[in-house]
């Protein structure tokens, strides 16, 4: 009954994640590309689609929650959870290698990662949730029979995050340096749950977020043409988190409510 539950509330979760990444492109790169005409127009907040997709949605909090049940069915016989998250960072697959050897630093793995279509899960898998490796990500989902765009590396935000830390790392970076955060965030002043990068860099810790590109609107049918924004866009404007939950590579664990995990104090 548990578990029903936690999959219900992340299936409405990540509905609204995806109605929300419609509406919340920064301001910046805010723009929707006619395909018939070419012609480029300032995207239109969606604020009926917003409405109608969170009505009667519970608390995003509950995420964090149906999240990790949700993984911890997706590889059997690991009660480890910390290493379970560690399993979707894999610097070292063939695929990933392959597409590190057309780059030669992060921001050239940004650039590469937020031309990947943001495809919710419902669309693309008919299911409330289902966590690939970035070897099925990139391999397997272009030619997924649900994938609308077909030929395209598709899928949501765990699947474009957990891909791009591997890409950074395979560029060698090392693990200190790069994780995948999952938490809650506030896009259009709504919370959500959502996955996304930190690379620290010059001091700091900047988010990456590869989710603000491209995006197939559901409820239309058809694809959202956004560029993205620029690699460094978060260095002077404010990601807008609101808790994170736990921030992981193929190394390191943090969950940062408790400190629990293995994770350098860097990471605190």
């Amino acid at each position: 009954m548990a578990v029903t539950l936690l999959k219900w509330c992340f299936r409405y979760g990540l509905s609204l994640l995806a109605v929300l990444l419609l509406a919340a492109q920064p301001a910046v790169n805010a723009r929707i590309t006619n395909q018939d005409s070419q012609s480029t127009v300032q995207a239109a907040p969606v604020t009926t689609l917003i409405t109608s997709a969170i009505s009667g949605t519970p608390e995003s909090t509950s995420l964090y929650g149906s999240t990790i049940a949700l993984a911890g069915d997706s590889v059997e016989g690991n009660p480890d959870q910390e290493s379970l998250f560690r399993l979707y960072i894999t610097p070292d697959d063939p695929a990933v290698k392959s597409l590190t050897a057309q780059i030669s630093k992060p921001k050239d793995a940004y650039n590469m990662a937020v031309q990947w279509i943001y495809v919710s899960d419902q669309k693309l898998n008919h299911t409330a949730d289902k966590r690939l490796t970035p070897h099925e990500f990139l391999t397997d989902t272009p030619y997924d029979s649900n994938n609308p765009l077909q030929g395209k590396v598709a899928s949501d935000c765990e699947e474009k995050a957990n891909t791009l830390v591997s890409l950074i790392r395979s560029e060698g970076v090392r693990p200190e340096e790069v994780r995948v955060a999952l938490g809650e965030v506030t896009f259009n002043d709504t919370k959500t749950g959502h996955a996304w990068v930190e690379l620290f860099t010059e001091g700091y810790w900047l988010s990456l977020d590869p989710c603000w590109g491209p995006c197939w609107d559901d409820k239309a049918g058809d694809l959202v043409r956004r560029e993205g924004v620029p690699f460094e866009y978060y260095a002077s404007h404010t990601y807008p988190v609101l808790q994170v939950w736990i921030y992981y590579n193929d190394i390191y664990y943090l969950d940062p409510r408790d400190g629990s995990g293995n994770a350098p104090d860097s990471w605190q």
